[in-house]
């Protein structure tokens, strides 16, 4: 029984030696972005781009991390009166993802969770009613902290050696009123965003 439990122990720490793997790269992207429980809103269309690290620890599971420079906010059309909110958020996303196939595939689908972690760093909003134009800071009206929950999925497709292109689509449901609880209102972050990216692989 003894020989039996120190040769799995043995498979096991190999395997999991092979399977872990570490990958570090730029990624850039389209948002389309809007805030919940606001009348006669419509979305806004941006960017975002940062960068991604990923750490695979067994074959078909990993974690992800990425710190992200994210353009958000929503457009408002009210009588004869435009709002533009532009929202400029450092954003942190936690995934937890599972890759389907097997680690030595060229060609790997994945699906993911986890919480997104959004600091606002930046941002003008603009009134504009008949030929005025009033011009705010954001960080002057709207909370400085969000968090969400994120899910998506993609794939990662190997280039050259340790060298993999990624592809992520996600939904990014906001948890907290990005206008503070003493607003009257329920405005959350909602995002869309699809990202491609080049991640190389370094470690073991």
């Amino acid at each position: 029984m003894k020989k039996f439990i120190f040769a799995l122990a043995a498979v096991c720490s190999g395997y999991f030696a092979q399977a872990q793997v570490q990958s570090f790269g730029p990624s850039v992207g389209f948002n389309y972005a809007w805030l919940s429980d606001l009348d006669n809103e419509s979305g806004r269309p941006s960017f975002n781009a940062g960068f991604t690290y990923n750490y695979s620890i067994l074959q078909s599971a990993g974690l992800g991390i990425e710190a992200r420079y994210s353009e958000e906010g929503v457009k408002q059309d009210i009588g004869n009166t435009t709002l533009t909110t532009k929202l400029n958020y450092l954003r942190v996303p936690l995934k937890f993802q599972y890759f389907f196939g097997d680690l030595g595939d060229n060609f790997r689908p994945k699906i993911f969770l986890g919480p997104s972690f959004a600091f606002l760093i930046g941002g003008k909003s603009e009134i504009r009613s008949g030929e005025t134009t009033t011009t705010i800071d954001s960080k002057d009206v709207f909370e400085g902290f969000d968090v969400g929950l994120q899910a998506g999925l993609g794939f990662n497709y190997r280039l050259a050696e340790r060298t993999w292109l990624n592809f992520d689509a996600a939904y990014t449901h906001g948890m907290l009123d990005v206008l503070g609880s003493n607003s009257g209102s329920d405005a959350k972050n909602r995002l869309v965003n699809v990202n491609v990216g080049v991640a190389f692989g370094f470690g073991e």
